[in-house]
């Protein structure tokens, strides 16, 4: 299911926080996020593997942007079940 974030994380800026770049990972959460087993923190370790960091390099710009988007990937799953949509 994380596979959907690929094309978003193949464009060299992905970690950028630029509008564009965010408005991709958007884009891409809303193909996944309404699945049953959709899980951020799944989302965020698939994300760590495809870049090759792990989760103890906080320090890293892709690990910031990660945990960025782990955090705005909760809160639309959280926002949906809430909602009910």
């Amino acid at each position: 299911m994380y596979q959907a974030l690929d094309k978003f994380m193949n464009i060299e800026t992905w970690h950028s926080y630029h509008p564009l770049d965010e408005a991709r990972f958007f884009q891409a959460l809303h193909t996944i996020v309404h699945e049953p087993d959709f899980n951020a923190d799944q989302m965020a370790e698939y994300m760590r593997e495809k870049v090759g960091i792990d989760r103890n390099e906080e320090e890293h710009p892709y690990a910031k942007a990660i945990e960025h988007f782990q955090a705005a990937a909760w809160a639309v799953r959280q926002y949906l079940d809430a909602t009910q949509n």
